[in-house]
Formats: structure tokens, sequence, C-alpha cells
């Protein structure tokens, strides 16, 4: 990342100062969608497998049933949305399980 000057910083914190009251006349807002991932029976399983993860610890972190987990894992169900996102996170992210299980 360049230099930002103290002029640059300024105006950026006064920008956000008046986006959090409300005032959205000095900042860009970009909204962009983002794909639901594909993710499928096979590439749970791995994940949990590569990573020396129990159904259940899955399903504490998923905040879903182990049920719900063997039921992805077999194929008889697929996880939805915001679980596919929590997974794609985690799958691209394996360093935030070992944040998750610290901070119980």
């Amino acid at each position: 990342m360049g230099n930002l000057s103290d002029e640059t910083l300024d105006q950026s914190l006064n920008a956000l100062n008046k986006l959090a009251d409300g005032d959205d006349s000095d900042v860009t807002i970009m909204r962009v969608p983002l794909k639901i991932p594909n993710i499928n029976a096979k590439s749970i399983k791995l994940f949990r497998d590569q990573h020396h993860l129990t159904q259940q610890r899955l399903a504490v972190e998923l905040g879903v049933s182990v049920r719900t987990v063997q039921s992805w894992e077999i194929g008889r169900s697929n996880p939805n949305g915001s679980a596919k996102r929590l997974l794609q996170v985690l799958m691209d992210n394996p360093e935030l399980l070992d944040h998750l299980f610290t901070h119980e």
C-alpha cells in the first residue's frame, strides 16, 4: 500500500464520521454480489478430514446439528446459503479454525 498523506487520512476519517451520522455524500458505496460457492458432500468431508474435525465439532462451529453435517456428507441434503458462505470462509482461511477454538 502506498503512503497516505495526513490530509488524505483526515479526509477519509471525516467521510467515515459523516457516514456514521447517515451522510454518505463523501463516500462511494459499491455493492458487489457474491456468488454462493458450490460446496458438495466430498468437499465438506475432505475439509473436515484435512483439519481433523469431527462432525460434532464442525456442526458446533457452523451452528447446525450433527445430523445436518452427516446429511451433507452423504449427499442427502446441501448446506443453505449462509452455511455455504461460512464453509467457504473457513475453507479459504483454515487458520480461522484456530481462532474459533481458542476463543470459546
